[in-house]
């Protein structure tokens, strides 16, 4: 598989350090942010947010979105979130 097989940019990292099954879990967890985020097209606060893997204390991944948030606000396309 190559790098442009793979639409996000922690999915190589991931398939190396967690293997196939847990990449995938990863993949349908961002596939539903962004089904939840399609109607905002902002890289930072929208569907756009890829997201970066951290681990629980226990080992386990996830995907954090992190962005840039001023009273709820998004700093690059004002869009209301509700996020602090």
């Amino acid at each position: 598989m190559g790098d442009l097989d793979m639409p996000y940019k922690w999915e190589k990292e991931s398939l190396q350090k967690y293997g196939e099954q847990v990449t995938q879990n990863l993949i349908a967890g961002q596939r539903r942010y962004e089904e939840q985020h399609k109607d905002n097209d902002c890289k930072h606060c929208g569907k756009g947010n890829e997201g970066a893997i951290i681990e629980w204390g226990n080992g386990n991944p996830f995907i954090m979105h992190y962005g840039l948030w001023s009273n709820g606000r998004c700093e690059f396309c004002g869009r209301y979130s509700g996020a602090n």
